[in-house]
């Protein structure tokens, strides 16, 4: 043995592979672990513009109202205007909100800036406010258009774009959730590709622990861990890399009254960085190690 030992160069250190060893990090590796990061972060990046639109809409996913306003000299339409509107199949409800609580309202919004009450009221237009359902038509708000404009009155545009924001929110966020399932495959793929090569590479190494009778799960136990590695440290480098992208949109999002919250996807990340990585490890692993089974 001790003659064995003096025929081996210094620089080589002998082991076997395989078992909690985990084998050595390359090229492959670091371009696995780039390609998982911008994928996950691109994830990420699209869930944190989802969440920005979420609570721009705000309550309005909930509770969905639409005010139309009716001109004070025209007080004598108010009436016909409301059961118009009421006619309107997805009107739950029409309410007519009268002057004074809505110079209440305006006068609180304006912080009290040195307008009576009673001047307000007398000043503001006759407002009703719609009840609409969770799930509007394509043809709501241009009936609602239509039968204000019979009686001079307009809509508030701002509370029909809210209204329309949270439709499309709804199919987005389905869109959302098919395109994380394409990329959580496409990055197993990837780290599946990355430890097949090292795998094949390792070829003559898997086939002797085989020989001397290691068990397949431990021949396989550190590639499914260099997996696991690989896709959480990317979920972990991309959630750090959302944090320079929030930061650079602070103040338009501090204008919108949205704050965001990224501490939120840091376990997403992680796991689901984890998860796909362990997932293309077992793949990469199955059928090399299952083919080593066999030959042995």
């Amino acid at each position: 043995m001790s003659k064995l030992k003096n025929q081996v160069p210094e620089q080589i250190k002998p082991r076997l592979p395989g078992g909690y060893n985990l084998p050595p990090f390359g090229v492959h590796q670091f371009l696995a672990l780039i390609i998982v990061c911008i994928s996950l972060w691109a994830l990420g990046v699209m869930w944190l513009g989802m969440q920005a639109a979420g609570k721009w809409v705000g309550s309005w996913q909930q509770d969905i109202h639409l005010h139309v306003y009716l001109d004070n000299t025209e007080a004598g339409k108010a009436e016909e205007l409301g059961e118009k509107l009421a006619a309107i199949p997805q009107v739950v409800s029409v309410r007519r909100i009268s002057a004074e609580e809505a110079a209440e309202w305006v006068q609180g919004w304006l912080q009290n800036a040195g307008l009576g009450q009673e001047e307000l009221a007398r000043r503001l237009p006759i407002t009703f406010e719609l009840s609409l359902q969770g799930e509007q038509p394509e043809f709501l708000f241009a009936d609602v258009r239509d039968a204000a404009r019979l009686f001079g009155a307009r809509v508030n545009e701002d509370e029909v774009s809210l209204a329309q924001a949270h439709h499309w929110l709804s199919k987005i966020d389905y869109l959302l959730w098919f395109a994380t399932l394409i990329l959580a495959s496409a990055m197993a793929l990837v780290i599946s590709n990355t430890l097949r090569m090292i795998l094949l590479a390792r070829a003559d190494e898997i086939h002797l622990m085989r020989l001397l009778g290691a068990k397949e799960w431990f021949v396989r136990m550190p590639f499914v861990l260099e997996g696991l590695l690989l896709g959480g440290g990317a979920g972990l480098m991309a959630w750090l890399l959302l944090w320079p992208l929030v930061w650079g949109a602070e103040e338009w999002l501090s204008a919108l009254q949205i704050d965001l919250s990224t501490w939120g996807l840091v376990i997403p990340l992680l796991l689901g960085g984890a998860l796909v990585g362990g997932m293309g490890a077992m793949i990469a692993t199955v059928r090399v190690v299952s083919s080593e089974t066999a030959a042995s």
